[in-house]
């Protein structure tokens, strides 16, 4: 195995997989990245076994090869080399990777290619995939991740739920205590529904590689286990989540008795305000709902309390109730407006949020008890 590639290009194609190796693990090898040549293009692909993410880059091949090597050691030997080509040679003897560039060399011992996972190296059937706007899909995702359950759960809800129909992509996400759904609509020329759970971290690595390299589109394909979520510069395949996601749809108040207009900034700081006097067992922020006013109160035993008021638009009788102030601002970092909309039933129900004059990204979070 002989190349030379740019060093911006190839240190861009680091950052595209190595997040999803494994740090430590009982196979030292999904600590590494596999290298391959193929087509006069060099293939990286990393993977953790339950996500594979797979990046192509042209290099000048001269020889044709493939091994693994370590990403972290990888990552930081070619972040610190000079801006000039980099040249890699491989000794199928010992499996070492010779690496040169202008007057630095490093000698780094890979492992064999041939230890490295095969199970997700599969691609999907072209026929059957969606096409998506990657912005519509990264949106998507902001609005409704943050509110999974941990991915270390590893069950149902620590996933987001995605259904495609013909013209609709709608995606949620709960945590038992909050529920976060947006639906948008799409252009969509294969009529197949698709409903699939798919793990918060594989979609987390979706919104992060989008953000190093931009695509338009993103190509979706599904099976009953699998997705493979492609672009022109990358492929991720992902486990899918089994089980039966909870009917969410009748959660959501079709009416509510109090609604209140809300500028987000000034709530989103109000919060932030009174925070550090919040209890860190309970996380608990009392609203108190006057004609105009919101009051915003905190208090810890030891430490004492705090408090702050603003003004938002609201005519109805007194009303309390009190949040985990983390959950907000979840969302108030994620709505992407200037005034939002609260709507309340009773300080025992889900409270409603919504970004104002928007029916299709909706948050309830449950109240805590006062």
């Amino acid at each position: 195995m002989l190349f030379t590639i740019d060093k911006e290009s190839l240190l861009n194609k680091i950052k595209t997989v190595e997040k999803v190796t494994v740090q430590r693990g009982i196979q030292p090898v999904l600590s590494n990245i596999l290298f391959e040549t193929e087509d006069n293009k060099l293939k990286l692909t990393a993977t953790d076994l339950d996500m594979t993410i797979i990046t192509k880059t042209t290099a000048a091949i001269k020889e044709e090869g493939k091994i693994t090597l370590l990403a972290r050691k990888l990552f930081e030997i070619v972040s610190k080399l000079q801006d000039k080509p980099i040249e890699f040679a491989l000794n199928p003897d010992n499996n070492v990777m010779t690496i040169k560039c202008a007057n630095s060399k490093f000698d780094i011992i890979g492992i064999s290619a041939e230890e490295f996972p095969k199970s997700l190296a599969v691609e999907g059937d072209e026929k059957n995939s969606i096409t998506i706007s990657t912005d519509l899909f990264s949106k998507s995702i902001k609005d409704t991740v943050y509110a999974a359950a941990p991915y270390e759960n590893r069950n149902v809800i620590s996933g987001v739920f995605c259904k495609i129909s013909e013209d609709v992509l709608e995606m949620a996400a709960t945590d038992g205590n909050r529920l976060a759904r947006i639906s948008q609509k799409i252009k969509n020329d294969n009529s197949n529904e698709v409903k699939i759970v798919i793990p918060s971290k594989t979609l987390n690595e979706f919104t992060r590689i989008s953000s190093l390299i931009f695509e338009d589109t993103v190509k979706l394909n599904a099976s009953n286990s699998t997705l493979i979520l492609k672009t022109n510069s990358y492929t991720i395949i992902s486990k899918l989540i089994p089980g039966e996601y909870p009917q969410y749809q009748q959660l959501i108040p079709k009416n509510t008795s109090n609604v209140v207009k809300i500028n987000k900034n000034d709530l989103f700081n109000a919060i932030d305000r009174v925070s550090p006097l919040v209890n860190d067992r309970t996380s608990v922020v009392k609203l108190i709902l006057k004609e105009g006013k919101m009051e915003l109160k905190a208090e810890t035993p030891d430490s004492g309390t705090s408090e702050d008021v603003i003004d938002i638009d609201y005519k109805g009788d007194e009303f309390k109730i009190a949040f985990n102030y983390k959950l907000l601002l979840d969302f108030l970092k994620s709505a992407d407006c200037d005034h939002i909309t609260l709507g309340l039933n009773s300080n025992q129900s889900a409270a409603v949020f919504r970004p104002l004059n928007d029916d299709d990204y909706v948050y309830l979070v449950m109240p805590m008890k006062i």
